[in-house]
């Protein structure tokens, strides 16, 4: 052997050298064939023995960002105060077991609410190597290794595999993974799970991929910044060291200049918002000393309607001095206990003058509509202040909005009753699904048309749920419009506003703008009628932001208007809060402008003429799946089925790709990929997914 060769021999990690061709393991389960694999070329698997230590406080939700002593230093010999001073250690998590869903409670069976409860491994590495693991969690998760934060999610779901992936920087020696999982209400779960490392090579890990395939649906996607930079480019604004701007509702007056109002009871006025260098000085405190304002209507350069948690308000500017000098109370007719999450929405204001108020139920202990009309929407008449129960079943409804043909829609978050989040269009006495406001139906003006009992455990397309003998048949209520895949379409929809700038923002006027809170991005959304019936398909649009997107606004200039918030909630990007402005650069991208059914499956229309030389069925890669309508928190796709493209033809223009094939069914959504469009110039999508809502079919 030369020298080189040597060397060379020398520098290769030692699990390379025991086993120089790992073997591929397969066993029954995902985990089980990881850890054989991973045995097989001598590097860690992450069996063993894990430990746990807990109950650490989370009430009002301060046990995610609190740094307890388990994070500060690891060592098994510690003792800790934790929750209503219990002592603990470090306890052997006996029961531990790699890639099932665990149930944290018995754990902690005195302190099962509210809690911070952590869990260690410590491992010993013969060589550096990167693992990837697969995690889930039930509320927010946290992860360290060798004390370097990995990840960092503020979720509050259900636990299910692939919701969040971390890679493991695991070095030569002694490793320490310790996750942080913190739990408010309902369940409080974990899941993890190694994956095969890039080192261990391509044919052994597509052969695991294949058998134990990642859930897309909760994974997240690669994110081009700078491609939808080029298309729609972002000016983040300036702040006063004194304005704490957690936007709640965001409003142009009639004189061009914008209304903010903040979740610290605040309305700000942004003088000339289209200037292209935003300043500190343009900011003025208009208001100051309501309760969580999180939304508004202007009506002149004067007068606003604000909702406060327990009123719709007016605030005049009866002087002329530029702030708000009287302080009206329209209506304060629905119900506050106290709970930190009943929180109230709007209002949107219909042609005839009436306001609409969207209203959260509660969180914490007991019931969820502990007040009245908690889980409803209402309507409040714009002269008189008189208040109507209008529809019912909302769970968190975080924007509610007007199209411009007048019809009532709203986004909700995903929760108990919610399985994802969801877009609906609301009517009067319509249920939408969560149950807690089935508790005021008999109060209400349809209660002797409506049943307060609503069944449950089936499918949303009508099936069974799995495993259980649950009833069949479509649930009774008003579907969503749109389904927003978790994960790759946000998690955490706040606010609907539709582009009516008439091309002054791109290609997509007419069509519905959707801001996550938590993914910090906006979402756009293409809505059709079939029957009479809104359903149509989301789109990701524009990723990035300073900060979590709590609500939108157009102006005159034709920018879209970003206001923002992370505080409790959590979100992506660097900031707590902020206002930001999206702006059309002029040039149009390729993209999918909408997607329309068909009797035999779906037009999609794209924003230029696309390479008629590619157009074949394979073209469009499509699978289908639905949601059960339950009452756990969340819940991941379900019945998860491949749609079978069998032809593909191009239109003359060259802009729509009709296609026949798939089983169309109502209650699914229908998922595209169009990953190989291209213009004839080599242009590629922007963005290559879709996600269409099916509810009635075409006749």
């Amino acid at each position: 052997m030369t020298r080189l060769a040597l060397l060379m021999l020398m520098a290769l990690p030692s699990w390379v050298l025991a086993q120089t061709k790992p073997e591929y393991v397969k066993k029954s389960s995902r985990a089980a064939t990881a850890v054989a694999t991973l045995a097989s070329a001598g590097m860690p698997t992450l069996q063993g023995t894990w430990y746990f230590a807990g109950p650490f406080d989370n009430t009002d939700k301060a046990g995610f960002d609190t740094k307890f002593a388990p994070e500060i230093k690891f060592d098994l010999k510690d003792t800790f105060s934790g929750k209503h001073g219990a002592r603990f250690g470090w306890v052997d998590y006996k029961t531990f077991k790699l890639g099932e869903v665990l149930n944290l409670k018995p754990l902690c069976p005195k302190n099962e609410f509210d809690s911070t409860i952590y869990l260690a491994h410590s491992f010993e590495a013969t060589a550096d190597v990167k693992l990837p693991i697969s995690l889930g969690s039930d509320d927010t998760i946290t992860v360290w290794l060798n004390g370097k934060m990995l990840l960092k999610e503020a979720h509050e779901r259900a636990a299910a595999p692939d919701q969040d992936f971390a890679t493991l920087p695991i070095i030569k020696g002694k490793n320490t993974l310790l996750i942080k999982i913190t739990q408010l209400q309902g369940g409080w779960e974990a899941y993890v799970c190694p994956l095969l490392p890039d080192s261990i090579g391509k044919d052994i890990r597509d052969k695991f991929a294949k058998d134990f395939p990642v859930k897309a649906s909760t994974s997240t996607l690669p994110i081009n910044l700078g491609a939808e930079a080029e298309y729609y480019g972002i000016t983040t604004f300036a702040t006063p060291k004194d304005c704490v701007l957690e936007v709640g509702g965001l409003a142009f007056r009639p004189d061009g200049k914008l209304f903010a109002c903040t979740r610290r009871g605040e309305v700000w006025l942004v003088d000339d918002p289209s200037t292209p260098t935003p300043s500190e000085s343009q900011f003025t405190k208009w208001a100051g000393g309501l309760h969580e304002a999180l939304g508004l209507w202007v009506q002149d350069n004067k007068t606003v309607y604000v909702v406060q948690r327990p009123e719709l308000s007016i605030l005049r500017d009866t002087t002329g001095s530029n702030k708000a000098d009287e302080f009206l109370t329209l209506c304060d007719k629905w119900g506050v206990s106290g709970d930190y999450h009943e929180y109230a929405f709007g209002p949107a204001r219909d042609k005839d003058g009436n306001f609409f108020i969207s209203l959260n139920v509660g969180f914490g202990g007991g019931h969820q509509a502990k007040a009245p009309w908690r889980g409803w929407c209402i309507k409040v008449d714009g002269k008189t202040g008189a208040m109507e129960p209008w529809a019912y079943g909302l769970r968190s409804p975080n924007g509610i909005n007007f199209s411009p043909e007048g019809d009532l829609f709203y986004c909700d978050n995903q929760g108990e009753w919610v399985a994802t989040n969801k877009m609906h269009h609301l009517q009067q006495g319509k249920f939408v699904g969560h149950q807690a406001g089935l508790k005021w139906v008999k109060e209400s003006p349809f209660a002797s048309k409506v049943s307060d009992k609503v069944a449950s455990g089936m499918m949303y397309d009508g099936q069974a749920a799995p495993g259980k003998t649950g009833p069949k048949g479509m649930p009774e209520l008003s579907p969503p419009c749109i389904w927003f895949p978790y994960g790759r379409m946000g998690k955490s929809a706040s606010e609907p506003q539709w582009d009516t700038t008439g091309g002054k923002f791109g290609p997509f006027s007419g069509q519905c703008f959707v801001g996550d809170q938590n993914t910090a991005e906006v979402m756009r959304v293409a809505l059709e009628k079939v029957n009479g019936v809104y359903q149509g398909a989301c789109f990701p649009f524009r990723r990035g932001m300073q900060c979590g997107v709590n609500r939108l606004c157009f102006g005159p200039d034709g920018a879209l208007y970003v206001g923002q918030t992370r505080r409790g909630w959590g979100s992506l990007g660097g900031k707590d809060y902020g206002l930001q402005r999206i702006s059309f650069s002029g040039k149009t991208p390729l993209e999918v402008h909408h997607i329309a059914l068909t009797k035999q499956g779906y037009d999609i229309t794209f924003t230029k003429p696309i390479d008629a030389t590619l157009v074949k069925p394979e073209l469009v890669g499509m699978k289908s799946y639905t949601y059960i309508y339950a009452s756990p928190y969340g819940c991941p796709e379900t019945d998860t089925r491949p749609e079978k493209v069998t032809s593909a033809k191009l239109s003359a223009d060259g802009k729509t790709l009709s296609i026949t094939g798939p089983e169309l069914a109502p209650g699914r959504v229908y998922d595209f990929s169009f990953v190989g469009v291209k213009t004839k110039d080599g242009e590629s999508l922007l963005h290559a997914d879709a996600y269409y809502t099916l509810n009635e079919l075409v006749k």
